[in-house]
């Protein structure tokens, strides 16, 4: 039977991997999206893709933390505020290399490797409660 500690980690890379890939997917659909409502009305004015834009910042901010907490929740850990607070620091920080569009795919599965194996280190640590 695995230990506690190595069945936490697993689990935080798993949940880790799935948060860093869906978000990605989510994200670059929306891109494309917002792309392709520019696309189709060049002379839309300033507007033209402006809620496909602010619907992919949207995703891109709100899903990792929303998917780590969700996904370690049902696979019943508990006391994940490392994992959710700094695994969402750490996608923003890696994240702006690669909204900037000069990324090859190379590169982004090592973006996402990284974070994936970041989010299993902070799933290991837990709060702990103040002795009396």
């Amino acid at each position: 039977m695995l230990s506690s500690r190595l069945c936490r980690w697993l689990k935080g890379i798993v949940v880790s991997a799935t948060a860093a890939h869906g978000t990605y997917w989510v994200w670059e659909s929306a891109e494309q999206w917002e792309s392709e409502a520019r696309h189709a009305n060049p002379d839309g004015g300033i507007g033209t893709g402006f809620i496909e834009g602010a619907l992919a910042t949207f995703a891109w901010l709100t899903l990792v933390p929303l998917l780590l907490w969700s996904g370690m929740r049902l696979l019943r850990e508990r006391d994940n505020q490392l994992l959710v607070t700094m695994g969402s620091a750490a996608w923003i920080i890696l994240g702006t290399q690669m909204t900037e569009g000069g990324v090859s795919r190379v590169e982004t599965e090592l973006f996402l490797l990284a974070f994936t194996l970041l989010g299993g280190f902070l799933a290991l640590f837990r709060p702990t409660a103040p002795e009396e």
